[in-house]
């Protein structure tokens, strides 16, 4: 093996070979140990390098002679990312592959590769496969880190480090993250070095701006930032919202080009390179006019060109949604944010570290001297909770000017949600085999940064994990700070009684000892909105905004469990939604008891593991997949479990689509264009089907339903021989 100091000179050298000069945070990450397999975690702006730092750490690994795996949220990251290696290295003999999706497949023929560039849970797919070649890793470098705290994906990250730093004892973990509060703990759970850095290579001037008109307004901004040969993002909540905004801005746009530009951009449009790009006749003729929208639902060629013709300067103007912040190097000279709300939830407020990541892409390097990241507010209301939510404000006392400093989310776990945890749970038992809920407790999953941060941080409640049964005692204290359970405890909170006892509520008088009475239940019923009522008390804060509940519903909780028993065991609960992960598992036959008070997995439980399944879709797949008898109802399956995995609403078109695939020779495209969806969306419908009709010939061959199995496999022989059709990511 080569000296730890021969392969720090080795790799500066192909960098150096390759044309690239460390700088800032990347010289910052050397000092402290990079290129000798130190553990690193990079904070710092967008475009501030932290990319190369990953590129080397890789370099470092494969020159020792071991494997590195680059993992991105995105599979369009992850297409950038794996042409960029390929383009530096390669030419050094460096082998750098690619996979995305695929759960299906066990990723044995990916040993071949030195470098794998994949996403998130590709990765953990095959982790939870255990791929031979997994033990041959040195390094894994982990881009967007603070995805750890989304509620959809976060948990399977965390999961994926501890079961990896596990496994890999000696493993080099690279995490590189946008500006984040307080990095340090992120840092210190991973035993990673950290490297800060608010430098940017552009300055950043942000505003938060009241318009009575927000399309207009919007509209003289990017006009002012092409008229003075600028470039600009706009980022929208939708999709429709983002093709909207583009056909409103191209006829203005487009004026501003001279003959010459507007000559040199149909000939890049015309050439070889794009001859064989399929662009939708839509943005062909918004790329004419120097414009386009960015999303997810574009197939992945159209996609590359729209980046390539904004990175030459041909297009001026993109609009988007929030998939083009997460990675893509593409900065602008202004970047306009027209709302703030969540895409699947208008109520909701975009975190801000997602709004900062957004506003990041202001200032090209090289280009501009400063970049503008403005949020539009539709009133002086709305920019006050913006200011409030997303900056520090400092007022000038002389000028009375403001300015604004971006202020950042912390990373929180998500992993200690009921949902997160069953599957969890199913996914260590499956890599221990066998095991007792104390040693996974205060094993694997106390290794967590769930565990990690609770130790340290006063405000977590005194239970954070419970795999096991939940009773009303354990509920209350997965909700509420343990000074406030040893004070119910002893019965200083005040005097409980209660009032109200019968199968879906707990209700009672809580009188403080300090005087005011407060009337308090807990409701497992189920309101207009089909979710339950949940806590509530005349206090009006019946829970904060971390989950923990007041003191009087404490004080009638602790009651209530000690007076009344089964009762309070099975009403508390279900109130605050708690479930026990343990007894999900077995209801659905995923996990049975072993010797000396163990658990194991049962063969169908390490089957959907592998299968990469959550268990929202494996509860529905094993209740409806033995009554389906026919084509057209494995089609609604189908539908259904696709509906399920991908978070979206499926009509019965899905349906309709998959039988056309299956029968009949119309193409891909002309299928898309019929029914009127994206060939992104398209790619992606074809990839969940294939992955999904997989898993169910598999639970029916295991489960003996011969006439299903046959279906199925039928049914995605079909889809594979159309696959290739649909223009991969992997093109």
């Amino acid at each position: 093996m080569m000296a730890v100091a021969d392969v720090s000179s080795k790799v500066e050298e192909i960098i150096g070979k390759a044309g690239i000069k460390p700088r800032g945070v990347q010289n910052l990450a050397i000092d402290k140990g990079l290129l000798q397999g130190k553990s690193i975690m990079v904070s710092s702006p967008t475009g501030s390098g932290k990319t190369l730092v990953g590129e080397m750490a890789l370099l470092r690994a494969v020159t020792a002679g071991e494997k590195g795996m680059f993992l991105v949220p995105l599979r369009a990251l992850a297409v950038q990312v794996s042409q960029i290696l390929k383009d530096r290295y390669e030419v050094f003999g460096v082998v750098v592959g690619l996979s995305t999706g695929d759960f299906q497949n066990s990723g044995e023929d990916l040993a071949e590769n030195d470098i794998l560039v994949t996403t998130y849970e590709r990765a953990d797919s095959l982790l939870r496969r255990n791929a031979s070649w997994i033990n041959e890793l040195g390094t894994v470098v982990i881009d967007e880190i603070q995805t750890l705290a989304d509620a959809g994906r976060g948990a399977r990250l965390e999961s994926f480090i501890v079961r990896m730093r596990r496994q890999l004892s000696n493993l080099q973990i690279i995490a590189l993250s946008a500006t984040v509060g307080s990095p340090e703990k992120l840092a210190e759970w991973m035993d990673c070095e950290l490297v800060e850095s608010d430098d940017r290579p552009v300055s950043l001037v942000s505003k938060v701006m009241v318009v009575a008109n927000k399309n207009r307004s919007l509209k003289k901004l990017v006009m002012t930032t092409v008229q003075g040969d600028g470039q600009s993002i706009v980022f929208n909540r939708t999709r429709r919202e983002a093709e909207a905004q583009a056909i409103r801005l191209a006829e203005d746009v487009g004026r501003q080009f001279t003959s010459t530009e507007k000559d040199r951009l149909d000939l890049e449009l015309k050439s070889l390179e794009n001859i064989n790009v399929n662009i939708p006749s839509d943005i062909r003729a918004l790329l004419h006019d120097g414009t386009a929208y960015h999303h997810a639902g574009l197939d992945y060629q159209t996609r590359r060109l729209v980046e390539r013709l904004f990175n030459q300067g041909l297009i001026r103007v993109i609009s988007a949604t929030s998939t083009l912040a997460a990675g893509m190097d593409l900065p602008a000279r202004t970047v306009v944010l027209s709302n703030t709300k969540a895409p699947q939830n208008h109520r909701i407020f975009l975190s801000a570290n997602r709004v900062h990541q957004m506003l990041g892409r202001a200032g090209r390097p090289g280009r501009d001297k400063v970049g503008f990241g403005i949020i539009l507010a539709g009133s002086a209301g709305e920019a006050d909770k913006i200011k409030n939510r997303y900056f520090d404000v400092m007022t000038d006392q002389e000028t009375g000017k403001e300015s604004l400093t971006p202020k950042h989310d912390s990373i929180s776990s998500v992993l200690g949600e009921s949902s997160s945890l069953s599957e969890q749970l199913l996914v260590i038992l499956d890599m221990l085999s066998s095991a007792t809920m104390e040693e996974i407790e205060n094993g694997i999953l106390g290794e967590s940064f769930l565990v990690h941060s609770a130790i340290r941080n006063s405000k977590s409640p005194m239970r954070v994990l419970q795999l096991g049964e939940i009773t009303a005692e354990a509920a209350i204290e997965r909700h509420a700070l343990t000074d406030t359970i040893h004070s119910a405890r002893k019965g200083v909170l005040g005097a409980t009684k209660i009032r109200e006892q019968h199968e879906a509520v707990i209700g009672g008088i809580v009188t403080g000892y300090g005087g005011g009475q407060y009337t308090c239940r807990f409701s497992a019923r189920l309101a207009q909105s089909e979710t339950t009522e949940g806590p509530m008390c005349s206090c009006g804060r019946p829970l904060d905004e971390d989950g923990i509940l007041c003191h009087h519903l404490v004080a009638l909780g602790m009651t209530a469990s000690r007076e009344l028993g089964t009762l309070a065991d099975y009403v508390i609960p279900l109130s605050l939604s708690e479930t026990s992960p343990l007894a999900l598992l077995i209801r659905l036959g995923l996990v049975e008891g072993d010797v000396d008070g163990k658990l194991k997995p049962t063969k169908l439980g390490r089957t959907v593991n592998r299968l990469y399944l959550s268990i929202p879709t494996v509860r529905e797949l094993l209740a409806i997949l033995p009554t389906t008898e026919d084509n057209t109802q494995l089609l609604w399956l189908l539908r259904h479990l696709v509906s399920l995995e991908s978070g979206s609403t499926l009509d019965d078109s899905f349906e309709h689509m998959m039988a056309a695939l299956a029968s009949t020779d119309i193409s891909v495209r002309q299928l898309a264009d019929k029914i009127g969806i994206s060939m992104g969306d398209m790619h992606g419908l074809l990839e969940s089907s294939r992955w999904i009709l997989h898993s169910v010939s598999i639970i029916a061959e295991l489960g003996g339903l011969s006439k299903i199995l046959g279906m199925s496999r039928s049914l995605l022989e079909a889809l594979e021989s159309r696959f290739s059709e649909s223009g991969g990511e992997e093109e």
